[in-house]
């Protein structure tokens, strides 16, 4: 007598469905990294109407690209990754009823929305027709407007993404619990580098080296996470009837 073990199909296709969000997050953080090179070095806060100006004439094409692709990584791939990892938290996340996956996945959502706006004010300047007749004053607001959104703004939504699914990980193990872990510092980093607000320099610690922190480690918490559900196995199951096999 041998019996044969089966997967459920059910669990065959979370699997699958998991290892395809998993494979969206490590090409959004390939892409966003590849990307981010691009313009590392794009005006801030500080920098004058001049310098502001001087950049996004030799760098138009780059912003211009940048805003063009970025809604795919934010709104598709990024979503995505999310949706996925909802999907492998949910169930792990019993004791309260799938709040913190749904905070995860609200918090991804949030980031791409903000994301979204940020950009639109990045491509109307990336535009030669804009340059051409915009004010010192107005091209500097709409700079620190960016800086604003991407450096203070988004460090939130970011925070409540990881921290949601930190949760869930820490108190269930369905990941690696260093990843919870790292998902804990990287928000509270962001959250704490973010307060560069309120002296107005983003190139002091907190801004340059907490915030730094917290937007490098968030990309390197998404690839540790996709990387693990790419390598997540399925449950087996021993079928009780029509699906084991006896000779």
């Amino acid at each position: 007598m041998t019996t044969t073990i089966t997967t459920p199909r059910t669990a065959t296709t979370s699997r699958g469905w998991r290892q395809i969000a998993g494979l969206a997050g490590v090409l959004a953080v390939a892409l966003w990294f590849t990307m981010g090179l691009t313009i590392l070095d794009g005006p801030g806060i500080t920098d004058s109407a001049a310098d502001a100006r001087a950049w996004y004439e030799a760098h138009g094409t780059e912003v211009a690209l940048f805003t063009w692709a970025m809604p795919f990584i934010f709104g598709g791939l990024l979503l995505l990754f999310a949706s996925g990892l909802r999907s492998l938290l949910a169930p792990a996340d019993a004791d309260s009823g799938g709040m913190w996956a749904r905070f995860s996945f609200a918090g991804a959502v949030s980031q791409a929305g903000a994301g979204f706006i940020g950009l639109a004010f990045w491509g109307v300047l990336a535009q030669d027709e804009v340059l051409a007749v915009v004010s010192d004053e107005t091209l500097k607001t709409l700079t620190a407007f960016d800086s604003i959104i991407f450096f203070t703004i988004m460090a939130w939504p970011s925070a409540v993404f990881v921290v949601g699914a930190s949760v869930v990980i820490l108190q269930s193990g369905v990941l690696p619990k260093w990843i919870g872990w790292l998902g804990s510092v990287v928000a509270l980093a962001g959250v704490v580098g973010a307060l560069w607000i309120l002296s107005g320099d983003p190139d002091g610690f907190l801004g340059a080296v907490l915030g730094t922190v917290g937007f490098l480690g968030n990309l390197v918490w998404i690839l540790a996470v996709s990387v693990s559900m790419i390598r997540s196995t399925p449950p087996t199951a021993r079928s009780a009837s029509g699906n084991a096999i006896a000779s």
